[in-house]
């Protein structure tokens, strides 16, 4: 038979023991946001690509490439439209790139300055582009291309660039069918 002083003793080394027990479990890896059928992106990888996107075009009087989701606009074109070695050459050149990142910085891409972050770019685009001309692209150089590439036409596609930057009509001007023409030049010009 349990009394009373039993139970509440068991009572509360159970509360304590569940109270310890989320500093004892491993945190579990964030998921990606979205849902691709032939890339695999860890939820760290898709904020790393967000970082990315966000150094390649920065929030300024608009909002950049990181409130545009471009770094998701990037993995649905490569999980989509790209052939599977473009696809297998992203994923190698993603974990290439992190590795990088850790080997000059001894930290992830996230956790640098933004001045850092767009040093490290500009290097690795200056080696995309002398790599481009040997026709001999690393990893990293590929992957760099594609995530520049994707991150440029998703921001610039985005309904906010599109209408509140470019000012995108659906139907550009209106249609006037009579307009008077007051000189004879004017006639021959229309005319032909």
């Amino acid at each position: 038979m349990i009394n009373r002083r039993n139970a509440l003793k068991q009572l509360g080394l159970l509360t304590a023991g569940v109270a310890l027990l989320p500093g004892c479990v491993k945190d579990a890896p964030k998921t990606a946001s979205i849902t691709l059928k032939n890339i695999h992106v860890s939820g760290s990888q898709e904020a790393t690509l967000a970082e990315i996107a966000e150094t390649l075009i920065p929030t300024t009087d608009i909002p950049g490439a990181k409130a545009m989701n471009a770094h998701q606009f990037v993995l649905r074109m490569i999980d989509d439209c790209q052939p599977q070695e473009t696809q297998k050459d992203f994923e190698k050149g993603f974990a290439e790139f992190e590795e990088a990142v850790e080997k000059k910085h001894g930290k992830s891409f996230e956790e640098l300055t933004p001045a850092d972050r767009k040093s490290f770019l500009t290097e690795i685009d200056a080696t995309a582009k002398a790599e481009r001309e040997k026709d001999n692209l690393s990893s990293v150089s590929k992957f760099y291309s594609l995530v520049r590439r994707y991150t440029i036409q998703g921001f610039t596609s985005s309904e906010y660039v599109l209408t509140n930057v470019f000012h995108y009509n659906m139907i550009p001007g209106k249609f006037v069918g009579c307009v008077p023409i007051q000189d004879k030049n004017d006639v021959k010009t229309v005319m032909g």
